[in-house]
């Protein structure tokens, strides 16, 4: 029984979430570019293409004036507007405003203003616009890193969202936003810390996301693992070099069999599924693909100004324009340099109107890296992994090769260096779509709607995470590996004071691992431990209890730590209940003793009452007393506050950021809308205005309605020259147009009837021949069957019904067609070529519908049987004898016991 309402439970509730359609965004959000995935049923498992058909979009925004782009638009803009161009985002994410190795990062790129953020007490980095383009000249926009990162992952999402065919699942914690189906997960290099990640993750809220988040290494396993299986456990390494770091990440694959997690799987509780688990890590932040752009970009310029010494005004370090112009060609070059041993350059016009020609050889590029001190630092991530998880490099099955920069020739030098062997590596996935594609089966994986393969990705934190409590006591709570959502309680007898805690990295990770972060992560603050007790100590009756405080800490796969409860237990020392802790115990009780009292009384008034009565009358029992509580659990406010002053955004900040980025898409949408209205407009004008004047044209109209429209056409051009059409609005635009397509569109049906009254025409009179055809012949085979006595097709109102149609038909044709005759080119039709065709639909149907039909069986006529004679006729049987009342009154009873009563009885 409890299995079939389990079962009827999941068809409801999957009958409920049928009602939306489900699917899963993955977003590989990068320092360069980003990609986007959709899984979702119906649709192929694929990529979502960016506005110009790419597969990999630029993470960048910029705005053109009061214009704000995205993707490609936006990274072809840096080279006019560099100011207000923003790239590289992604390096400033969870930093406070006085972290130099951040802000350096990306202050090479197009050296954008930072300012520190003053809605966040000027503690974390918000990025500020070059030009002013407000209306009251108040001063430029300034967003935060989180606002300008939400937008590019709004862009991402929009796109997912359009192919998908519905929304993403309304997390505004505003009251704006649209509820839809779609889930998302959002890819994190393995090493960011908490603060990083719940920076991603708020930029994700501001976009109206609530992502799972993933590491890029577990990702990228999914991926590996969707097309293959795991007889044994294996170990890969997944080398992934990309634009803002090189991480190798260790893995393990193995089948297992897990719980399941389908509410349908109803008997049969566990499934065989690969386990990816990720063991560990190893990083270097400094070794990236932009850092190579940078150092290609200075080598450019350094030949541009050594060539046109005293030509230039002012260095290119000072020129932001030129410098942008040359970040894209180094860019360019370095991917030459990739397959090449030389690049040529050549810059237009790049500064004080001097073209810069310029080559570059791979062994110049290799130089300049290695003088950098960059070149080991890409394979040393390698042995950095398998030293932090301590597995040997016989033990990996593969070397798993991700990320742009892996084709890089320095790149997989410095990974031979490192003692990775070439015949280790493996390029058996996507290198540049991997981790997008895994992010999105990642997603899926949390939803057992999906009918898919089963993959458990258990991932991790490269950093041990230590409680220290008030008495200078440390311990490791979570160790670094593979982990799930963990739960683990302390707890604290005899404690009879507020509690304090402080959880932090393991004090021995390495400052440059955390790139210069600092290890303190939390300070916990378990409060109103000395509020619940201040009655007991002021009585003095704290020596007759027992406390302890107890509290469960969760470490989630967000890479943050929480307070799931903490309680205060308070329990009688054995002595007696008295005075103070008779309430303490029994908090609310006094009412309900005094309750009990009355209730006791009353029953022995009763009871007395009754006994003097009726002497025989029992006494009522008094019911027994109720004993007093002895033990008291008390819920304490856990606080838990993030150290530094990187700090997560709160609901306020959450919604005043989404509805900002909101506003901005509508007026966006509108502004777009707008343009799109004016550009049809003014096609349409220009458009009619080269037609009134052909041949056809003035052959299907009057001199009045060409001399109309060509009037209202100059009207058109001289409001939108004006001042009233640069302001008009979308409505506006549209009113416009209709008020000249009303005049055109008469001539217009008049040229389309012209074209295409011919073929009406001959479609019709074909169908009224067939009709008449059909008629004739279906009334002799009708005329045979009666004769024969056989069924027939057709009966003989059904053909009269055809002929009176086919003579309706053919009589409104005829009208029809000898008006339209006498009509002229430039007058208005008669027999419009949209009811000719109609009508002949609707005879050609006709005529098929009764030719498909079959014959229906003839049944032989009954014969009939011969009079009886007279000798024959039956007797009739001799009357029953009368049953007595009660014997009939039994049959009926039986009778009707056998028999139920038919409908209309009941």
């Amino acid at each position: 029984m409890s299995n079939m309402l389990t079962a009827l439970l999941a068809i409801t509730i999957l009958s409920i979430s049928a009602c939306h359609a489900m699917g899963v965004i993955g977003i590989d959000y990068g320092t360069e570019s980003m990609k986007v995935s959709l899984m979702k049923p119906g649709e192929p498992f694929d990529v979502v293409l960016s506005r110009d058909s790419k597969r990999k979009i630029p993470s960048a925004v910029a705005w053109k004036v009061q214009e704000r782009l995205y993707g490609s638009d936006a990274a072809n803009l840096a080279s006019r507007y560099p100011g207000d161009t923003f790239i590289g985002a992604k390096f400033l994410l969870g930093r406070e405003y006085d972290d130099e190795r951040g802000r350096a990062r990306h202050a090479g790129l197009l050296n954008t203003k930072l300012v520190p953020n003053a809605q966040r007490n000027d503690t974390t980095i918000a990025i500020e616009r070059e030009t002013d383009y407000t209306i009251n000249k108040e001063g430029a926009d300034v967003y935060s890193i989180e606002e300008i990162v939400g937008m590019q992952l709004s862009h991402g999402k929009a796109l997912a969202e359009e192919q998908a065919g519905e929304e993403v699942i309304r997390s505004f914690p505003g009251t704006i936003g649209t509820y839809g189906g779609l889930d998302v997960a959002i890819t994190v290099p393995v090493f960011y810390t908490a603060a990083e990640r719940q920076s991603l993750y708020d930029a994700a809220q501001v976009a109206g996301m609530k992502p799972k988040l993933v590491s890029d290494g577990a990702a990228v396993a999914i991926n590996y693992a969707m097309t293959r299986t795991f007889p044994k456990p294996e170990k890969h390494m997944i080398f992934d070099s990309g634009a803002g770091s090189t991480s190798a990440t260790i893995v393990e694959f193995s089948t297992k069999t897990i719980q399941a997690d389908s509410i349908l799987s109803i008997g049969a509780t566990q499934k065989e599924a690969i386990v990816v688990d990720v063991l560990g890590a190893g990083w270097d932040r400094e070794a990236n693909g932009m850092v190579l752009d940078v150092i290609v970009r200075d080598e450019l310029a350094r030949q541009f100004e050594e060539k046109n010494a005293g030509k230039i005004s002012k260095p290119l370090s000072q020129q932001p324009r030129a410098l942008a112009r040359l970040l894209k060609e180094a860019n360019r070059v370095k991917h030459i340099l990739s397959a090449n041993s030389e690049a040529s350059s050549y810059v237009e016009m790049l500064a004080d109107e001097i073209d810069f020609r310029g080559s570059l050889s791979r062994q110049q590029f290799e130089s300049l890296v290695e003088k950098a001190g960059l070149t080991p630092r890409f394979g040393q991530a390698a042995k950095d992994a398998l030293d932090q998880t301590k597995v040997s490099l016989k033990d990996i099955t593969s070397v798993i090769l991700v990320g742009g920069a892996t084709r890089i020739p320095l790149v997989q030098a410095s990974l031979r260096s490192a003692g990775i062997p070439e015949d280790k590596w493996a390029q058996n996935v996507n290198a540049d779509e991997a981790g997008v594609m895994g992010a999105a089966y990642f997603g899926a994986s949390f939803n057992p709607q999906f009918r898919m393969k089963a993959i458990k990705a258990n991932d991790g934190t490269p950093y041990s995470i230590v409680l220290r409590e008030q008495d200078g006591k440390a311990e490791t709570i979570f160790p670094a590996g593979a982990v799930e959502e963990t739960l683990i309680t302390r707890t604290y007898p005899g404690a009879t004071d507020d509690l304090s805690m402080q959880i932090s990295y393991d004090p021995s990770i390495n400052s440059e691992k955390l790139d210069g972060q600092q290890n303190a992560l939390y300070s916990i603050e378990l409060a109103d431990v000395h509020k619940n007790l201040a009655e007991l100590k002021t009585e003095g009756h704290l020596d007759n209890v027992q406390t302890s405080v107890n509290i469960t800490l969760a470490s989630q796969p967000l890479g943050v730590v929480r307070v799931a409860n903490a309680y205060l237990h308070v329990k009688q020392k054995s002595g007696g209940v008295v005075g103070a802790l008779k309430g303490f115990f029994n908090v609310g009780g006094s009412a309900e003793e005094e309750t009990e009292e009355e209730a006791n009384n009353a029953t022995t008034a009763d009871a007395d009452a009754d006994a003097n009565d009726n002497s025989t009358t029992t006494k009522k029992e008094k019911p027994a007393k109720k004993q007093p509580p002895t033990e008291r659990h008390i819920a304490l406010t856990g606080s838990i506050k993030p150290a530094g002053s990187v700090h997560p955004m709160s609901t306020g900040e959450l919604k005043t950021a989404s509805d900002r980025l909101y506003v901005a898409d509508v007026v966006m949408r509108k502004k777009a809308a707008r343009e799109e209205a004016r550009n049809v407009l003014e096609a349409y004008i220009y458009r009619i205005r080269d037609t009134v004047d052909e041949e056809y044209f003035k052959k299907a109209s009057k001199s009045a309605e060409r001399d109309s429209i060509k009037k209202r056409i100059q009207e058109l051009n001289d409001w939108l020259n004006a001042a009233e059409g640069d302001s008009a609005e979308t409505a506006a635009l549209k009113v416009k147009r209709v008020s000249l397509e009303t005049l055109v569109s008469p001539i217009e049906k008049r040229i389309n009837e012209q074209r295409v009254r011919g073929k009406a025409v001959r479609t019709f009179e074909k169908a009224l021949t067939q009709g008449k055809t059909f008629l004739t012949e279906a009334r002799a085979n009708l005329t045979e069957a009666m004769q024969a006595n056989l069924a027939s097709k057709f009966t003989a109102s059904e053909l009269d019904t055809f002929e009176h149609q086919l003579e309706k038909d053919s009589k409104w044709f005829e009208e029809k067609k000898k008006a339209q005759d006498k009509r002229a080119l430039d007058e208005d039709v008669v027999l419009p070529s949209a009811e000719v065709e109609k009508r002949a639909k609707k005879l050609t149907d006709t005529i098929k519908k009764y030719q498909k039909r079959r014959v229906p069986k003839s049944r032989p006529a009954k014969k009939e049987s011969p009079p009886p004679t007279k000798a024959e006729e039956e007797v009739p049987p001799p009357p029953e004898p009368e049953a007595k009342a009660g014997e009939q009154k039994g049959e009926e009873e039986k009778d009707q016991a056998t028999h139920p009563p038919r409908h209309e009885e009941l």
